[in-house]
């Protein structure tokens, strides 16, 4: 039974590094960041990818084609979306920077990209858990509560061995 307690609690422990590295790697965008690999839990239906998946997109901007489909942040009226398109023209604008042409003539430069939609992996309902962690609502209740609940524990269980020792002096 001893046991079962430490693998749980290396297990929360792992669960709470985890996910504050996630908040640590969050790019303008709210979403992790890691070098070109974006980390998604997706909130709503977006092409092909349901609500709830789990998305890992590798962003390789002098990749994509013409015809290519791709996902990315799509900031209109202030905010945050991600959206699925098809690119209809690819101009290089420098070395560092693309701007591909979509629906309707818009531009799109490259610092909006997500990824290639063929060479995106989905993993299906860890998007949801994914979310909820990195929620404020959820990092609080699944990390910031039972970590103050554990230390008001530790400390009434040890508030008379330090007032003991204290009494010594």
């Amino acid at each position: 039974m001893k046991a079962i307690k430490y693998i749980l609690f290396i297990c929360y422990i792992l669960l709470v590094l985890v996910t504050t590295f996630f908040l640590f790697t969050f790019n303008q965008f709210s979403n992790s960041q890691i070098q070109n690999v974006t980390i998604i839990g997706l909130s709503y239906d977006v092409g092909d990818f349901s609500k709830g998946d789990l998305l890992l997109a590798t962003k390789k901007i002098d990749k994509v084609k013409k015809n290519n489909d791709i996902i990315y942040y799509d900031t209109e009226n202030g905010k945050n979306k991600i959206a699925h398109i098809q690119v209809e023209k690819v101009m290089k604008t420098n070395d560092k920077e693309y701007t591909y042409v979509i629906k309707d003539g818009l531009f799109l430069s490259s610092e909006y990209l997500i990824g290639q939609v063929d060479e995106i992996v989905a993993i299906p309902f860890l998007g949801y858990l994914y979310y909820l962690l990195t929620s404020k609502i959820g990092y609080f209740v699944f990390v910031m509560i039972p970590i103050m609940i554990a230390f008001i524990i530790f400390i009434k269980k040890y508030k008379g061995v330090l007032h003991g020792e204290k009494n010594k002096n």
